[in-house]
């Protein structure tokens, strides 16, 4: 009688005998090539603005020239140490600001983790363009109602063409346009698109 338990025999299928282990793979955004090709693109497109803001910041500060013909900005700032430092100060904030908001703008879901590769980023490039042009157009127009408001309402009567008259006055001047343009275009790319 313990012979016939012992002797029992249980028909198992091949296929199940074996057992299948099957690693899951990492999550996209742990793999290297991912990481590297996304900074390579956020430092690319950062350069790139970063070049764009530079000549939006010169051609603003020659609108800005031309919009107000009662100061000399540039005359007045060349050759002259406080007002070609202040100058600098300024461009070096306007300049962070821009680099500052390119690299921590937003991009659409998906693109920073390679799950959006689909996502051309020529395309996510010019929104960002575009927004910057708006920026600047929207910066132009206030520096114009600001200079209008201030010299025509009577509570005021600030006439800016007396920043002529001092050159260390005149580079202040410049340095907080650049600091509002460049607050303004911070604004503007960090738009989510």
């Amino acid at each position: 009688m313990y012979a016939s338990l012992l002797s029992f025999h249980i028909s198992i299928p091949a296929e199940v005998n074996m057992i299948v282990l099957q690693v899951p793979l990492p999550p996209t955004w742990l793999d290297p090539t991912t990481f590297l090709v996304n900074l390579f693109w956020t430092l690319a497109r950062s350069f790139v603005t970063f070049i764009i803001c530079f000549g939006i910041g010169l051609l603003g500060l020659k609108i800005l020239d031309l919009l107000t013909p009662g100061i000399h900005e540039l005359p007045n700032i060349k050759g002259k140490p406080l007002p070609t430092a202040l100058f600098a100060l300024g461009m070096f904030i306007f300049l962070s600001l821009t680099f500052l908001g390119s690299i921590t703008s937003p991009l659409p879901i998906g693109v920073s983790s390679g799950l959006g590769a689909g996502v051309n980023p020529w395309v996510l490039f010019s929104y960002r363009m575009i927004a910057l042009l708006a920026g600047f157009i929207i910066s132009l127009l206030f520096a114009f109602i600001f200079d209008i408001l201030l010299s025509s309402l009577k509570p005021f009567g600030i006439d800016l063409d007396d920043v002529n008259k001092s050159h260390d006055a005149t580079g202040i001047y410049v340095m907080g346009y650049f600091i509002f343009l460049g607050v303004i275009l911070y604004a503007s790319l960090l738009l989510p698109i």
